[in-house]
Formats: structure tokens, C-alpha cells, sequence
């Protein structure tokens, strides 16, 4: 059985494991993935990592590095614990856990979890659309409308996954004229 590589690890050259997923975590920390890098100090370069199980343990579609793998500067990679192993063995399963707790799935999207962003609308002067109504329209086709605060402030955007904005249409009442708040 092989460790699972995180950030904090370290390799025999001396690098210092700093890049990881963090979609998958052992002890809070973030696994380190086939072709991730890592400066080794002793060779003065940034090596790639190589796992030596491709395709057994996935993590965005990349292989989760394990002790004793190798990097492209020929550095291997060292423990920090044994608490997540791999063993491309037989398969079986030995476990005393509860058999309801090994049935949950621990990588079920968390409902708390969302993207969220704020934009600041401003005319050309720098000068912010206060209290201008807007319409802000994402790549799946969803909009999101509302009102700018004070400074020019949408609402938090907030999305299930990570949407591009498309467009920021701005609803400029047609009695606006050079002295209205919202900077026209």
C-alpha cells in the first residue's frame, strides 16, 4: 500500500509539495496530481509529477501522485501519512466501519456550496451606475436582475457551478439626462 501524496509533502531532493486539488482531501489537505509541479532545490527546476498508477485513483481526471513516485527531475515522493492509501492489489475491501457510513458517498456536491461574484458598474468617466436597474445574463442562458447599491454594486451573483456572464445590460430610464444619479 502507497500513501497518498498532499500538499506539505515532500520529495528526497527537498521540494516541498505547495499545488493540489482541492476536491479531494486527506487530513484537509489537497492531493497532488499526475503533472502538478514542485520546485526541487536541488536540481533548480520545476519538476512535473509522474504518478506510477495512471488511471487507478482519478481526481478530475488526473492520477493522484503516491509515495515513492517519481517526478521529472528523478526526485521521489515522501509521506506525511498513512491515513489515505492506494493498492492496486485484488480489489477486496477490509474495513470495520459501519457498513450504512462506507455506503455514503463523500463526494456528493454539498447544497452550502456555490460561486459567487460581484461586479462593479461604472461609466467611462470611472464614475459608478448608482441605483441603475440591471440585467446580467450568463452562458446557460440564466439572468440574474436587480438594482445597483450606491457605489455601483450588483447583488452577489451567486451560482450553482462556474458560469461565464455574457452580458451586463444596464435599464437607463428615458427620462435620464446628464444630472440623474446613474452617471449617463
Amino acid at each position: 500500500m502507497k500513501a497518498l501524496i498532499t500538499i506539505g509533502c515532500k520529495t528526497d531532493h527537498g521540494g516541498i509539495i505547495i499545488l493540489g486539488d482541492p476536491s479531494f482531501l486527506v487530513e484537509g489537505k489537497a492531493v497532488h496530481l499526475d503533472g502538478m509541479t514542485h520546485f526541487c532545490p536541488k536540481c533548480k527546476v520545476q519538476s512535473r509529477a509522474i504518478a506510477s498508477n495512471q488511471g487507478f485513483m482519478i481526481v478530475g481526471g488526473k492520477s493522484i501522485v503516491a509515495a515513492g513516485d517519481t517526478s521529472s527531475c528523478g526526485s521521489k515522493y515522501l509521506k506525511i501519512s498513512d491515513l489515505a492509501v492506494m493498492d492496486n492489489g485484488s480489489g477486496r475491501v477490509n474495513s470495520n466501519l459501519n457498513p450504512i457510513a462506507a455506503q455514503r458517498n463523500s463526494f456528493v456536491d454539498d447544497e452550502s456550496n456555490f460561486y459567487d461574484e460581484q461586479i462593479q458598474l461604472e461609466n467611462t468617466n470611472g464614475e459608478p451606475y448608482a441605483n441603475v436597474e440591471y440585467i446580467v445574463t450568463f452562458e446557460d442562458g440564466s439572468i440574474c436582475n436587480g438594482v445597483t447599491d450606491n457605489n455601483g454594486n450588483t447583488e452577489r451573483l451567486k451560482t450553482k457551478t462556474s458560469l461565464g456572464i455574457v452580458s451586463v445590460d444596464l435599464i437607463i430610464d428615458s427620462n435620464c439626462n446628464e444630472s440623474c444619479s446613474c452617471g449617463e
